[in-house]
């Protein structure tokens, strides 16, 4: 989308602001109504048979063989200039995607001028190289030309050879692109080739917007033009930046009517500054498509493929409905049984709690049972002699404080400041208040006395 809105002001700002423009002529111009009617900017479009003298790659993949005429006249001041033309396309039946055909194309003027082309069109599909990204295969193809071409009345005509060679790129969100060199020609006295640079975009499969520049010697061309397509493609609106013949800006306009397998367009021009100059014209072209489906078999068939489509959505939504109601109502069920849950583990939760306190009270009473016995034995077991008093270099300073820690009892206390832990009677005297069953309470703070020894 932001591509495509970049191409038509780009086009635009090169054609006004790199080169100055200049009038096309008569040799300049394409077959093809619906190619008029949208100002010629048709390079990156180029999909029926008078496409291939505009883009040579544009009937790529073409499903069905077209036949197509054209006739059209358009003043000038150099004198009226009437064109004709044929082009037959059918698929290349040893290429799947490939076309062939055939085409010419008659031009005469008034004063004297005129051209024909004869020309041997090919093209297929080609897989896109791998670094350019793109979703779609290209369009590519070539034509081969015969020219004749007569400058002036009572003039000598020129016969020469041509080559044309063009590409076109597809994407998957409706931008187009198309690069063609046409008129690539010997021997007929025309300032060739003409460069073609083109860009189109499908907004919602209903309106295209396209643009195209072209280049040759002596001329830098932008032309602008958009087609709507209405009622299935029943009938299609064209309006264009008409192109600029002898020096009389002209506006386009169109229409087609695909009446499957006939396709009619027309278009006309006018000038749009001075009704009273001569210019503008018209062009009718008209296209069968050889075994393609009744316009009315398409209306029937895409009614039917509509509301199959809407038959299958209508399904698909009802299952969903269904598969959401599934999943409310099991998620329903699911929070019943979670909350179930919840209940069992916050009750096991408790019980747990109730069978950690009696532990607890369990092993508080063992602790006690313990030390109970330790202290009978320790009663019943002689004491040694008391070691020899040590030298110290100062004698410690007594009472001191002891903040009980888990764990502790008076053995250890003993040990830990007097060095034996029979003497634990001493710090038990001193302390009587702060024990619960012959244990230390946790946080208390014990004064420790000297030790009768007088250590």
């Amino acid at each position: 989308m932001k591509a495509s809105r970049l191409v038509l002001p780009l086009c635009l700002f090169l054609s006004l602001s790199i080169f100055p423009a200049r009038a096309a002529d008569f040799y300049d111009i394409g077959p093809g109504a619906r190619a008029l009617g949208m100002g010629m900017a048709y390079t990156a479009v180029a999909d029926d048979p008078f496409g291939m003298f505009f883009n040579p790659a544009g009937m790529a993949n073409t499903p069905y063989t077209q036949a197509a005429g054209d006739f059209g006249r358009l003043d000038s001041k150099e004198g009226p200039l009437t064109l004709n033309s044929f082009a037959y396309v059918r698929p290349f039946d040893p290429i799947n995607t490939a076309t062939v055909g055939l085409g010419y194309y008659g031009e005469r003027q008034g004063n004297g001028d005129a051209a024909d082309n004869v020309i041997f069109n090919y093209s297929q599909l080609l897989r896109a190289p791998a670094a350019l990204y793109l979703s779609r295969p290209l369009k590519v193809g070539g034509n081969f030309k015969i020219l004749s071409v007569s400058p002036g009345p009572g003039s000598k005509s020129h016969i020469g050879l041509g080559f044309d060679g063009g590409v076109m790129a597809d994407s998957n969100y409706g931008l187009k692109g198309g690069l063609s060199v046409t008129n690539f020609a010997t021997g007929v006295g025309l300032p060739y080739p003409i460069i073609s640079l083109g860009a189109a975009y499908t907004w919602r499969q209903w309106l295209t917007f396209a643009s195209d520049l072209r280049m040759r010697s002596g001329l830098l061309e932008f032309d602008p033009g958009v087609e709507a397509s209405l009622d299935q493609g029943l009938l299609k609106l064209r309006l264009g930046r008409g192109f600029e013949m002898d020096g009389v800006n002209t506006l386009a306009f169109g229409f087609g009517v695909d009446f499957s397998p006939l396709v009619i367009d027309a278009a006309m021009t006018v000038p749009w500054d001075g009704t009273n100059k001569p210019g503008g014209g018209y062009e009718v072209s008209v296209n069968y498509k050889f075994g393609a489906p009744s316009f009315s078999g398409n209306f029937v068939g895409q009614a039917a493929a509509d509301a199959s489509s809407l038959t299958s959505d209508i399904a698909r939504l009802t299952q969903q409905k269904k598969d959401l109601e599934s999943q409310a109502q099991a998620a329903a069920t699911n929070n019943q049984i979670l909350e179930g849950d919840a209940d069992v583990l916050q009750k096991r939760i408790g019980e747990l709690k109730d069978e950690y306190r009696l532990m607890s009270r369990e092993k508080d009473v063992m602790s006690y049972e313990l030390e109970q016995s330790k202290l009978q034995i320790q009663m019943l077991t002689p004491k040694p002699a008391p070691p020899a008093p040590k030298k110290r270099a100062s004698a410690p300073r007594w009472p001191k404080t002891h903040a009980v820690q888990e764990g502790d009892t008076l053995r250890s206390l003993a040990q830990r400041y007097y060095g034996d832990p029979d003497l634990w009677e001493e710090i038990y005297r001193a302390n009587e208040s702060k024990f619960n069953q012959g244990l230390p309470v946790p946080g208390a703070v014990l004064t420790i006395p000297a030790p009768r020894q007088g250590e």
